[in-house]
């Protein structure tokens, strides 16, 4: 498959040893898609990075890694069973810029242990009310963990799979205000281009949409404001 490459964005920021975590105990918002995507995006601003993958049964992080071609900028990739999550987090991330946690979407230790392990943890959320009720379970087992820290995780909420011809509903961005919880000014919008780059193992500021790229590089420009 032909790729273009969008603009890459070289990086100023001074990144190291910075640990994300992109979880919610709900299935099928995005939290590969997400972490895959950041992969790629701050591997091509010079940054290195290490996927890891805490889904056990399904493996999509490490799959998608495993997929890429020689050719592109390395990214790498573990598969972590629950009990070791936070002494691996502590030994890689010695090694990487960054480590970037796929979460699993079931209520297990795991999702604990990888809040622990974070530095900034970005929640996926689809724009319905009913992924909004779901959320309600993911945020009460996460204020008691972060009750429990000495310092407050850097956290934020992401709008995916938004329909860009219909505005999100006002009653969801309501409701999600309540949580105090900042919500990530980068969209990320329904696109063909984050199903077929999968293929591939690469990230869509590796494709050929130019509208996912530039999401993409929005989001981490802002992750890296938050990060600076």
């Amino acid at each position: 498959m032909f790729v273009l490459y969008s603009k890459i964005h070289v990086s100023n920021k001074k990144i190291k040893n910075m640990v994300i975590a992109i979880t919610n105990l709900k299935g099928g918002v995005g939290k590969t898609t997400i972490s895959t995507n950041l992969a790629a995006c701050f591997t091509l601003r010079g940054k290195t990075v290490c996927l890891i993958d805490t889904d056990l049964k399904q493996k999509s992080a490490f799959e998608w890694v495993q997929s890429r071609g020689e050719d592109k900028p390395k990214i790498s990739v573990l598969s972590v069973e629950e009990s070791k999550l936070n002494e691996t987090v502590e030994k890689v991330k010695k090694s990487f810029d960054m480590v970037i946690i796929d979460g699993t979407p079931q209520i297990t230790e795991i999702t604990d242990r990888a809040i622990i392990a974070s530095d900034v943890l970005i929640i996926p959320l689809l724009p319905s009310i009913y992924d909004l009720r779901a959320f309600e379970n993911f945020f009460e087992r996460f204020d008691k963990i972060n009750k429990k820290r000495n310092q407050t995780i850097k956290t934020f909420i992401i709008f995916n799979r938004v329909n860009d011809k219909i505005k999100i509903n006002k009653a969801v961005m309501e409701a999600v205000k309540e949580y105090e919880i900042p919500i990530l000014k980068t969209l990320i919008v329904s696109r063909a281009a984050y199903m077929e780059t999968v293929i591939d193992g690469i990230g869509v500021v590796e494709g050929k949409d130019k509208k996912a790229a530039d999401e993409f590089n929005r989001l981490a420009d802002e992750i890296e404001k938050i990060i600076g």
